[in-house]
C-alpha cells in the first residue's frame, strides 16, 4: 500500500477570511442633507460618514436581519460595529435603532436602522461622498427611517 500524498488544495477551514477592517467604536448616526445621483434627501451619516445598507442582507420585520456582508466583503464595506455601548443619535427616532449579531463570530453587534445593518464605503475618502450608490444594484444609500434614498428599479437585478 503506497503512502498517502497530502493534499495541496486547502480545506475550506484552513483558507484564511478576511475580519472587519474596523473595531467597535462609540456610533453616532446623525442626518444630514445631501443630493444623492441628483436626488435631494435627508441621509443617515455614521460617524459623519455616509451610511449604507446591502440590499441583500435578508430584512422581514419583526424578525431580526441576518447579515450576508461577511469575511471578504467587509475590506470594502465596513461594519457599524458596536460593543454594545449605547449608539448616540440625532434627527433619528431611536425606536429604529438597533443591533445585530454577525455571521464571521466576531463577537460584536452591528447597528442597524429599520432593521438593516448599516455599512461605510472603503471608496468614500471624504465623509460628503456617496460614492457606494447604487453599485451592483446592490448597495443603498438609506435615509432617516431606514429606507433607500433611491429605490432600486426593476432595472437592477438586487443580489446579482
Amino acid at each position: 500500500m503506497a503512502p498517502e500524498v497530502p493534499s495541496t488544495t486547502p480545506s475550506p477551514e484552513t483558507v484564511p477570511r478576511a475580519t472587519p477592517t474596523v473595531r467597535p467604536e462609540p456610533i453616532k448616526l446623525a442626518v444630514r442633507r445631501a443630493k444623492i445621483k441628483g436626488v435631494e434627501a435627508d441621509i443617515v451619516t455614521i460617524n459623519g460618514w455616509t451610511a449604507y445598507r446591502f440590499e441583500v442582507d435578508d430584512h422581514e420585520d419583526p424578525t431580526p436581519a441576518k447579515v450576508k456582508c461577511a469575511f471578504d466583503c467587509l475590506s470594502t464595506w465596513p461594519p457599524a460595529l458596536t460593543d454594545g455601548s449605547k449608539v448616540e443619535v440625532s434627527g433619528i427616532d431611536r425606536k429604529l435603532v438597533g443591533t445585530v449579531g454577525r455571521v464571521d463570530g466576531d463577537g460584536y453587534t452591528q447597528v442597524t436602522l429599520g432593521g438593516w445593518p448599516l455599512y461605510k464605503f472603503k471608496e468614500d475618502k471624504v465623509p460628503t461622498d456617496a460614492k457606494g450608490e447604487g453599485l451592483a444594484c446592490n448597495w443603498s444609500v438609506v435615509k432617516p427611517d431606514g429606507k433607500p434614498v433611491i429605490k432600486k428599479g426593476t432595472g437592477c437585478k438586487v443580489g446579482g
